[in-house]
């Protein structure tokens, strides 16, 4: 076992979440179950911060993390083992690991690759640090894909999220086709003219998008899993996707179609990264910063980056966009909430789900994190002891 029973957590501020002020200095006293049982305040202010622990709705990062050199192709066991010892060290409680149902070699993206993450996650869950879910990404230009998201939904009860993509010309994030070429060329590591063969056999799969389309929506509402939008530029996607039955729209690349999403009660997603970096991938495309300010942004996700989840809402709150008890919603509440999942909670009666944060030159050090009331994670002179205020405030 990593903690004891009966712990203490000494000299920290807690920023709950849902806009309530931060208790300074206080005292969280947990039962042997890791179930909060006090939150006391104290008289000295500053040490650590205990925020909700994050819940990740989109983490793309495995095909990098598997092939990480030419000829090399690691073991998904052995990756994903490495990924959640990552992901438990940068605060995230929950992790949905983007399963890419798409067959795209010159990518580096192979479909029967999709079903085998969705066996190895069902298996090795129960033993990994953080809960550990699949959001299943739809390229719906490519042949085979449905019938593969049917395999893989009878392989794992863990696909929380389903979305719809569709990376044609049509659809590109990207202002210009060339700009398209020119960062798929560089992102895949191919030539511009691979990347030409690859759009144009998107182009040709197009001709069955809309009823693979009509079948991923069809397969989310039969087993109640959220179905998301992808790369929405124009209100009117996102009216065709909310149409479908769409209740996300991950990535909308304009104001406009954030704006409509939010009219429609949608969940809009954006990335962790963008905020942290201040930029897009794409210029010209919506800035997490722009969307929070007018309210268009309710969720952030890690996308390739683990560490920027809990990083974002410190930096929108160092940018004045907001206050961080209510910031850091946008990482833990809000996406639970996307995925109906039980929000992350520093509440009395209610297992721990946090993270202890240190404030290093302006970026958060996550120190320890809990998930469920039990201690996955902790970090340099923590490591093995219990957590008094002379630990935790030092």
């Amino acid at each position: 076992m990593i903690d004891r029973p009966g712990s203490r957590i000494e000299g920290v501020t807690v920023v709950a979440g849902g806009g309530t002020a931060p208790v300074p200095g206080a005292m969280v006293q947990l039962d042997a179950d890791g179930v909060v049982t006090a939150i006391e305040p104290g008289d000295r202010p500053g040490g650590p911060l205990l925020v909700p622990a994050a819940v990740d709705v989109h983490l793309d990062v495995l095909t990098a993390r598997r092939r990480p050199r030419a000829g090399v192709e690691l073991e998904l066991p052995g990756v994903l083992a490495a990924l959640d010892a990552e992901c438990a060290g940068a605060g995230i409680a929950t992790v949905c690991i983007a399963a890419r149902f798409e067959h795209a070699p010159a990518k580096g993206v192979l479909l029967h690759d999709a079903v085998a993450l969705c066996r190895a996650v069902e298996e090795l869950a129960p033993l990994l640090a953080c809960d550990w879910r699949v959001h299943g990404r739809v390229e719906i230009t490519d042949g085979g894909v449905v019938e593969a998201l049917e395999d893989a939904l009878a392989a794992t009860t863990r696909m929380v999220l389903l979305s719809v993509m569709e990376h044609s010309a049509e659809r590109t994030r990207f202002a210009s086709a060339e700009e398209n070429r020119r960062f798929y060329a560089e992102d895949w590591g191919v030539s511009p003219d691979e990347v030409d063969a690859v759009m144009v056999a998107k182009q040709v799969g197009r001709r069955g998008a809309a009823q693979r389309r009509t079948a991923v929506a069809a397969l989310a509402r039969g087993r109640s899993i959220a179905l998301a939008s992808h790369d929405d530029r124009t209100p009117e996607q996102v009216d065709e996707a909310h149409a479908l039955g769409a209740t996300v729209a991950e990535f909308p690349l304009t104001a406009a179609a954030a704006r409509r999403a939010r009219e429609l009660g949608m969940h809009t997603v954006l990335g962790a990264p963008n905020a942290v970096r201040g930029r897009s991938t794409a210029p010209g495309n919506l800035l997490v910063a722009e969307a929070v300010a007018e309210g268009l942004c309710d969720v952030l996700c890690s996308d390739y980056l683990p560490g920027a989840l809990l990083a974002a809402p410190f930096a929108l709150a160092g940018d004045d966009l907001g206050r961080l008890g209510e910031l850091v919603d946008l990482s833990a509440a809000n996406p639970a909430a996307a995925l109906g999942l039980a929000a992350p909670t520093i509440a009395l009666g209610e297992p721990l789900d946090a993270v202890l944060v240190r404030q290093v030159r302006a970026l958060p050090l996550p120190l320890a994190t809990w998930r469920a009331g039990r201690l996955v994670q902790r970090r340099g002179h923590l490591t093995g002891a219990p957590l008094p205020a002379s630990a935790t405030a030092s």
